[in-house]
């Protein structure tokens, strides 16, 4: 049971926003690094950006098996396109998953 501002919509979707737009500039920081030709720092960043998921956000299955996925990914392949494209793809699913969650919580309130 959620404590008493997590019942309220505002605090649920600053919670959410704060923990998406980290993922966001991390994200970012990879690409931009990637771009840079800066090729083990973006790396490095990628990693940081798997702890930032791991640690912060993961409040799903789906998202944890997509996190498990792109380190595995990481660890074998590097950074690679597709590895970047995991990583919108958890950013996109975690929007979802917050907007459809405070939707469900503050409907039933």
């Amino acid at each position: 049971m959620p404590g008493p501002s997590l019942r309220q919509l505002h605090a649920q979707h600053a919670i959410h926003q704060s923990g998406l737009s980290g993922a966001v500039a991390k994200t970012e920081e990879v690409e931009e690094l990637l771009e840079a030709g800066e090729f083990e720092v973006a790396r490095q960043a990628a990693d940081h950006l798997i702890e930032y998921w791991e640690t912060r956000i993961l409040s799903h299955e789906l998202l944890r098996i997509i996190v498990k996925d792109v380190k595995a990914q990481l660890s074998e392949e590097g950074l690679t396109p597709e590895v970047l494209h995991q990583f919108h793809t958890l950013l996109v699913l975690n929007a979802i998953h917050s907007r459809e969650e405070e939707r469900l919580l503050f409907e039933e309130a």
